[in-house]
């Protein structure tokens, strides 16, 4: 049996009166482990466990109250003392009495343990319940009004004063178990604890052997160096962690040794700062004390690296306030919390803290060549870890930073009051932007032009922010923006200075010296960051590098073969700005990459390299590698880098019809490069920013550098491998055709010119499928009736897209495309036609100039898809195709087996149908008549995005709508409910003309493409369209507000279900003299195929209606016409459209005027759409229905709405929300 082990001991170490009284009473009850306690017993106990831990911190960890079988079985018990059933062991042998404590022999050294989890004594016998417990209890509370003179507690007095006795009980078991040795202890009499007196000469010693008890009774399991004190103490007076332990790791001296003041007044000094690291304890920028005779934790400190500390009773938890988890403990040790453990998680507390040990000139490096003050600032909090010190000299510091030496302070002293006043002002600093919620108030600028002489000074206006000037000549009154500014350009010119790069890569030094400024303390903010006050955390420094350092960039699988380098080597030159990644230079592309997946060598500079360490100057061409090595390379003078035309033709050479070219994709070396010039540079100009010229002002340049590049120019895609490959590529499909044949120029003729159009083509996704370069004709020369006659070639409408795309959908026919590779290669010329030779094509050596007769249809001529086009049909009638009557571009043919149907759009096909066998035969034939390209399953069909599920298929424009937005600059604007303002009417006089309307009309014309696929912004759309000659800023206003609309909605699309029917249905509506100009309505409608949206259009109407009616009259005569097409269509895909279509309109004098020929004066003047309506009217080919305005599905392509409504309409329309997968 295991007998109960805390009464006794709570008896004993507290000198429990209670638990003597009961243990001495006649009336015991014999107890074991296994049988349960009484109540009032547990309760008295439990009322007792305060006294437990003031006298032994370990008390906590024990059972405080009597417990039996039943109790211990309890979850909450074992929760809260979990060390109780490893300390159950047998107690057989009794304590010796206190009285006779001093003579114990060793077996009493050897079972009273002080601090001890245990003890062992003899079986304890829980009493019953006595009267005289009743009687206690009732007692002290008469005896409230006493106070105890030792332990200041009310109730009792100091005789029998609990904490006292058993003070006085442990500190006669010490004194027994380390002087006088005895013989085997004997019984235990607790009665004569009942009534002890002392006497003060008692009491003094008592507090002695106390402070020993305190002194001994340590065991921190801590361990720095031999020697030196190993427990840590909790401090939150303490300014900074500090030993005396001379052997700190990482140990550095700094510049100013700080000096250390005591509560009585006295100075220590410190000798060095480091780190300890041990296996219980790890912190950095520790004070070296040598007069400290105690290790002092600061507590600030702590509180400073985003650390939590709690407090309580029983210790101290240290918590990571990121992540939540408890990195340290201290337990109490009398009124002082001793550190047990603390260890920093591997990812930080508030930023990452960099392991390995870097030396104080790399981070100088790193940090943009900032002063080491602010980078002992980051040090002395832990952001940089472990950092080695030693003293260097930075050399382009000292060229880039130098300033004027100071002037004295004045010495001169006012002699009366008001000889000399100081003033200064001082207001709202600058704001952040929009983007922290918060406004701009005061903009304070110099008196410069491009501020007041522009529309910068309206929006400022316009926004209500007060705009502050300097006066002319004075650029002392906007003294912080010129002291920044003097600050970003001494980082510019250490870093350029530090990596040899050239000149033209101070804006990229100039990025990276702001980048890295607000990253480091200043102490304008209390040695705080810029990017701490702004995002509330600290920086990341484990991403820092050394600018212009040697990097490796991984490449692309598309950019490299299995045999190539899987990297490049590059120069780094910063940090993405939008993108999680590092900006570098490929001098071989000669473009920047921005990549995560690069490797630093930051010892090396990538301009030291012997490759690169010369001709870096701005002063040099930097020519670039000619790819055919027949046409001789300009000279470096005449190199124009930004120009699109072609190097010109030594016309010197004789006649070989012959002679066939040939086609050298080695590039020759490059040529040398002009010498440096050694003139006088010309005098400093000043750096104001002046007005672009109007032909410049659409360039817009953002801060984030694509990662694929399309070049412009035969020069600069004649660099690249990549692009080298794509012309061999598309050369030799040239030849392989029979393009042309090398002629001599006949007299009277001309030749056109050509040139090379790149183009990078992509999947839906935005992965890269190929690198594409055409040879594009320069059409724009050819002369009608000379060079050719007709032009125009049919193309597939996108209604008839998703007319086929639902009736698929609907059949469950499966959608398959194929694409014809250099389609207008196969068209044949009747016209003579002749070209210059292009670009990188090789003058076959000692002949006279030739050019081209060209014999196939090349792009660029204006013949060429007119020319395709009748190649295709006649090619595919072959195979028993017909085209339909109402679409040129649908082909057709039916069988025993079913019905085959291809839909053409220039190069690009659909082939769909029921006739399994009649599609692959299809395929097969094609193949052998063009070079074909089988892309599978339809996904990705002139930008329109297919997908396909058990329910349908869905169409969309995502990635469309995704670079469009990022070509308006919104990509951080706020989205909008709807792509219009709710009764907001536009007008050609709102608003400020827009000074270049080139980027107004290129958002409109893909706009207005965006519409195939989502007719919610159709309304919105036809509007703006319609200021396309002269836009105003309110105009470009609201293009942009469809455009924050597409942003919330990106994915939104048209669905085609499997299960809708193939009924027609229409919808028709008119908006009456909604135009505030000229008083024109607007026609609105929109054709279901069953639940499938199939057509729809917003359009104003031609002329101006006297009444509501007669709009509404003049909307059905073009629903009519559309209708009638779409019956003729659906024929020819084999859809049985014998019934009355109906169409449903919300005007009943409408339908009454279709339906009778009574309002003569209200019609006679629209007279033929009356009778064109009434006509199919009476054939049977239409019904008109009324419908409520509510259930009007045309509406939206009408007039603007509220969201609630807008929302309402597009649900039943089946424009859905679609998922990328």
């Amino acid at each position: 049996m295991l007998s109960l082990a805390l009464p006794s001991r709570h008896r004993q170490k507290s000198g429990c009166l209670r638990c003597q009284e009961a243990d001495s009473s006649p009336n015991r009850l014999a107890a074991t482990l296994g049988s349960p306690a009484t109540e009032l017993r547990s309760r008295h106990l439990c009322s007792r466990l305060k006294d437990l831990e003031k006298l032994d911190p370990t008390a906590q960890e024990s059972t405080p109250y009597d417990v039996g079988r039943a109790a211990t079985r309890r979850p909450k018990f074992r929760r809260r003392y979990p060390r109780f059933f490893s300390y159950r062991t047998p107690i057989t042998t009794p304590p010796p009495p206190l009285e006779r404590s001093r003579g114990a022999g060793p077996n009493r050294a050897k079972f009273i343990l002080i601090g001890a989890r245990t003890r062992r004594h003899a079986p304890v016998k829980v009493p019953a319940p006595s009267r005289s417990s009743s009687r206690a209890t009732r007692t002290n509370q008469k005896n409230y009004h006493l106070i105890c003179a030792f332990c200041k507690h009310r109730g009792h007095t100091i005789d029998r004063c609990n904490m006292r006795a058993g003070i006085l009980q442990r500190s006669a078991a010490l004194t027994a178990s380390e002087s006088v040795p005895s013989s085997d202890a004997a019984s235990f009499d607790p009665v004569s604890l009942t009534t002890p007196t002392y006497s003060i000469a008692d009491l003094q010693a008592l507090f002695s052997q106390v402070q020993a008890l305190s002194s001994s009774a340590s065991n921190s399991a801590l361990s720095v160096t031999p020697g030196i004190s190993s427990e840590w103490f909790l401090d939150s007076v303490c300014c900074n962690h500090m030993t005396d332990n001379p052997h700190l790791t990482s140990a550095h001296t700094p510049p100013v040794l700080p000096t250390i003041t005591t509560a009585d007044g006295s100075a220590m000094t410190v000798s060095h700062v480091g780190s300890i690291s041990t296996p219980n304890l790890s912190i950095s920028d520790v004070f070296c004390v040598p007069k400290l005779h105690l290790n002092l934790l600061s507590v600030g400190q702590l509180t400073e690296l985003g650390l939590n500390l709690f407090f309580s009773s029983r210790g101290c938890l240290v918590q990571d306030s990121r992540t939540g988890q408890i990195v340290g403990s201290a337990r109490k040790v009398g009124r002082l919390f001793e550190l047990t453990s603390l260890h920093f998680p591997s990812s930080s507390v508030s930023a990452p803290v960099i392991a390995a040990s870097a030396s104080i000139e790399l981070w100088h490096s790193r940090l943009g060549h900032v002063s080491l003050p602010r980078i002992q600032t980051l040090v002395s909090r832990g952001l940089l870890g472990s950092v080695s010190s030693s003293p260097f000299d930075c050399m382009p510091c000292q060229l880039g930073k130098q300033p004027a030496l100071p002037f004295n302070n004045s010495e001169s002293i006012a002699s009366a009051t008001f000889d000399l006043i100081h003033s200064d002002v001082w207001g709202p600093s600058p704001v952040p932007t929009t983007q922290y919620s918060k406004a701009i108030k005061v903009f304070r600028s110099d008196n410069a032009r491009e501020y007041r002489q522009t529309d910068f000074s309206t929006i400022l206006k316009h926004y209500g922010t007060v705009f502050h000037t300097s006066c002319a000549g004075t650029s002392q009154q906007n003294g912080r923006a010129e002291r920044k500014l003097r600050h970003i350009l001494d980082t510019v010119r250490a870093l350029t200075n530090a990596a040899s790069t050239p000149a033209s890569f101070w804006g990229e030094a100039a990025l990276t010296a702001v980048y890295t400024i607000n990253r480091c303390p200043s102490p304008v903010i209390q040695n705080t960051t810029p990017y701490e006050r702004l995002f509330g955390t600290a920086p990341n420094y484990s991403l820092l590098k050394v600018f212009g350092c040697v990097c490796f960039v991984l490449l692309q699988p598309h950019e490299r073969t299995k045999l190539q380098p899987r990297s490049q080597l590059c120069c780094f030159l910063g940090y993405g700005l939008e993108e999680k990644g590092y900006r570098c230079y490929d001098p071989v592309a000669k473009r920047l990459r921005v990549s995560r997946h690069v490797v630093f060598w930051e010892h090396k500079m990538f301009y030291s390299l012997p490759l690169f360490s010369a001709g870096n100057s701005d002063s040099q061409v930097d020519p670039l590698p000619n790819l055919f090595p027949e046409i001789p390379s300009p000279s470096a003078e005449s190199v124009n880098p930004i120009s699109d035309e072609s190097p010109p033709v030594d016309p010197s050479s004789d006649e070989s019809p012959t002679a066939d070219p040939t086609f050298d994709e080695s590039p020759l070396s490059a040529p040398a490069a002009n010498p440096v010039n050694t003139t006088a540079p010309e005098p400093r100009r000043s750096h104001r920013v002046r007005t672009l010229p109007s032909h410049l002002r659409d360039f817009h340049c953002f801060s984030a550098f694509a990662t694929l590049h399309e070049p412009h120019t035969f020069r600069e895609a004649s660099s690249d491998p990549l692009w080298q490959q794509a012309m061999k590529e598309e050369l030799d499909a040239l030849l392989k055709t029979g393009t042309w044949d090398l002629v001599d120029l006949p007299a009277g003729k001309s030749a056109i010119g050509c040139k090379w159009v790149y183009k990078i083509k992509t999947r839906s996704d935005g992965t890269v499928d190929r690198y594409k370069a055409r040879l594009v004709a320069k059409g724009f020369t050819q002369e009608y009736g000379i060079d050719y006659e007709e032009t125009f070639a049919p193309v597939a409408r996108l209604s008839s897209v998703r007319t086929l795309i639902a009736v698929s959908a609907s059949r469950h026919w499966p959608l398959f495309q194929m694409d014809v590779k250099n389609a207008f290669l196969n068209g044949e010329l009747t016209e003579e036609v002749y070209m210059q030779l292009p670009p990188g094509f090789s003058q076959p050596p000692g002949f006279s100039p030739k050019v081209c007769r060209l014999r196939r249809a090349l792009y660029g001529l204006k013949q060429a898809p007119r020319a395709w086009f009748a190649k295709f049909s006649s090619t595919i009638s072959q195979h028993g195709f017909s085209a339909s009557s109402y679409d040129s571009a649908l082909f057709f043919r039916r069988s025993d087996h079913g019905i085959t149907l291809l839909l053409l759009y220039v190069d690009d096909m659909i082939i769909t149908g029921d006739d399994v066998q009649g599609i692959q035969d299809l395929k097969r034939f094609l193949g052998q008549h063009f070079e074909m390209k089988d892309l599978g399953p339809l996904s990705y069909f002139l930008g329109l995005e297919v997908s396909s599920s058990s329910d349908g298929y869905y169409l969309t424009q995502a990635k469309y709508t995704s670079d469009l937005i990022s070509r308006a600059g919104i990509t951080d604007s706020k989205i909008v409910d709807t792509p219009i303002e709710y009764n907001n009417r536009l007008n050609t006089h709102d608003g400020e003309p827009l000074p270049d309307a080139t980027l107004y009309r290129q958002l409109v014309g893909s706009l207005v493409y965006l519409t195939v696929t989502r007719p919610d912004i159709s309304y919105a759309v036809h509007i703006v369209s319609q200021f396309m000659a002269a836009p105003r800023s309110l105009h470009y206003a609201a293009v942009l507000r469809i455009l924050r609309y597409l942003k919330g909605t990106l994915f939104h699309g048209l669905h085609f279900s499997s299960q809708s029917s193939l009924t027609l249905q229409a919808y028709s509506d008119a908006d009456w003299a909604g135009d505030p100009t000229d008083r024109r309505s607007t026609t609105g409608y929109c054709f279901l195929l069953g639940d499938s949206l199939i057509s729809w259009r917003s359009k104003k109407q031609s002329v101006v209606a006297r009444s509501s009616t007669e709009a509404e009259y003049r909307a059905l005569a073009d629903t009519t016409a559309e209708l009638l097409w779409l019956r003729w269509l659906l024929q020819d895909l084999g859809i049985d459209c014998s019934t009355a279509v109906p169409i449903h309109c919300d005007n009943r004098s409408a339908i009454q005027i279709a339906h009778n020929d009574v309002f003569h004066e209200r019609t006679k003047h629209i007279e033929i759409d009356c009778h064109f309506v009434r006509h199919h009217l009476l054939q049977g080919t239409l019904q008109l229905r009324s419908v409520s305005s509510q259930d009007q599905l045309a509406d939206i392509f009408t007039k603007p709405m509220p969201p609630g409504r807008f929302r309402d309409l597009i649900s039943k329309l089946k424009l859905v929300s679609v998922h990328p997968t």
